[in-house]
C-alpha cells in the first residue's frame, strides 16, 4: 500500500478543546495505530496549589512551527499524520490544556512520535505559561 499523503491539523484553541476532534483527524484506514497525549491541568505543583494555569500564545508562528515538527517527526518516523490542538488563556483545574495526535501504520513509530512530539512541543514551540496560585503567580519555563 502506498503511503498517503500526509494530512495535519494544527489548532490555537480559546475554547475547550474535543479531544475526540484531534484523534478524529489523523484517522486513516492505512494506519494500524492512533497514539495520543493529552495534557490536563493539575491542581497543585512544587507544593503550591494551582488554581489555572493562563497559556499565551504566538499564533502564527505557533501553527508554522507545528508544521516543522510534523516534518521532522516523519522523518524520524514512519508517521502519516499529526494533529495538536493546544489553548489559549485561562485553563481550569482539570481541563485540558494540549492534545496531541499522531497516526502510522504501527504502533511503535506512532508511540514514539507522539512522546516526541510533546517533549518538542513545550521547548520549541512559542507558548508561554502562567501558574496561578491563591497568593499569586509564576511564569513556568519548558514545562
Amino acid at each position: 500500500m502506498t503511503a498517503p499523503a500526509p494530512r495535519d491539523a494544527f489548532r490555537i484553541l480559546d475554547d475547550d478543546l474535543d479531544t475526540g476532534a484531534t484523534w478524529k483527524a489523523v484517522r486513516d484506514p492505512a494506519c494500524g495505530a492512533i497514539a495520543t497525549f493529552v495534557g490536563t491541568v493539575r491542581g497543585t505543583n512544587d507544593g503550591k496549589t494551582v488554581l489555572r494555569l493562563e497559556y499565551e500564545v504566538l499564533e502564527s508562528m505557533a501553527l508554522k512551527q507545528f508544521a516543522r515538527l510534523a516534518a521532522g517527526l516523519r522523518e524520524r518516523h514512519a508517521v502519516f499524520h499529526v494533529a495538536i490542538d493546544h489553548r489559549r488563556g485561562p485553563v481550569e483545574v482539570g481541563g485540558v490544556s494540549v492534545a496531541i495526535a499522531v497516526s502510522a501504520p504501527r504502533r511503535k513509530d506512532a508511540l514514539a512520535a507522539c512522546g516526541e512530539a510533546i517533549e518538542r512541543l513545550k521547548k520549541d514551540i512559542p507558548i508561554w505559561k502562567k501558574e496561578i496560585y491563591p497568593d499569586g503567580h509564576r511564569w513556568m519555563e519548558g514545562s
